[in-house]
């Protein structure tokens, strides 16, 4: 892949990811450069588009909640390396492309718009979850509604995930879990948007952040109201002290996989 040999730490890959979320979405406490646009798609040939719709930090319902890092830097170096499409968050606008509902969301109608143009075949919503989830992955289809129109991409998918991070599972104890508390049934998700909107499969993916974060971009953990409890602030400040860039390399390596996959 790309011509990269294995899981270095050092690998360029990971070094990409850092650059990227180190000059565009952790800027400005992580709600990225003032004269950047609200979202940005880049155009790719693999029929699939990936999303990071919480790469910034973002409003639901008059509180503001964390950004989700390196979600942005992961969908674009994924577009990069596999030739597919991505939309990204890029500047705090007041708004969250993952819970308002599509009339009021100008990320979603330009994803939307661009899925039917592009003739895009299948959506990977990427998302961030704390260290102190009780998984390592998480995979949302609506239990199936997202993939409805082609069920054996949310099983290639899964397969290939499990198959890949089977190591970080047992290194972190950690299982990869399918439509749990995280399943992307609001149907204004990204995923039940564009599975209704665009008739294409569209799994959400939740990566804890030992498989997210490879370094220090920003400065700590992002800004939000997220109400961290003290035994989970104290996981969450300990994985980000000890990044692991091996676990973030083979994550990425198995989310290049699945896209390629399920074309």
């Amino acid at each position: 892949m790309g011509g990269l040999s294995g899981p270095q730490p050092e690998s360029p890959i990971v070094a990409e990811l850092e650059h990227i979320e180190s000059t565009r979405f952790s800027c400005n406490s992580y709600r990225g450069l003032p004269d950047a646009p609200a979202f940005e798609i880049v155009a790719g040939d693999l029929p699939v588009v990936v999303s990071a719709p919480h790469a910034v930090t973002h409003e639901r319902e008059g509180r503001v909640k964390p950004s989700d890092d390196y979600a942005g830097a992961m969908a674009l170096v994924l577009a990069l390396w596999t030739g597919c499409h991505a939309i990204v968050a890029s500047r705090f606008d007041g708004c969250d492309p993952n819970w308002d509902p599509i009339e009021g969301s100008a990320y979603k109608q330009a994803l939307v718009a661009h899925v039917l143009k592009a003739g895009v075949r299948f959506c990977l919503d990427l998302h961030g979850m704390v260290s102190a989830s009780p998984s390592i992955v998480a995979l949302g289809t609506a239990d199936g509604t997202t993939v409805a129109s082609r069920p054996e991409v949310g099983a290639i998918a899964e397969r290939i995930l499990r198959a890949r991070l089977e190591p970080l599972v047992e290194r972190h104890h950690k299982p990869i879990v399918v439509d749990g508390a995280l399943a992307a049934r609001n149907p204004n998700t990204v995923s039940s948007t564009i599975a209704r909107e665009c008739g294409i499969p569209c799994v959400q993916v939740e990566v804890a952040t030992p498989l997210r974060v490879p370094g220090k971009a920003g400065s700590g953990i992002p800004a939000g109201e997220r109400p961290f409890k003290p035994e989970t602030l104290g996981e969450e400040q300990a994985a980000r002290s000890h990044p692991d860039p091996e676990a973030v390399f083979l994550t990425m390596q198995a989310l290049a996989e699945a896209i390629r996959a399920c074309a």
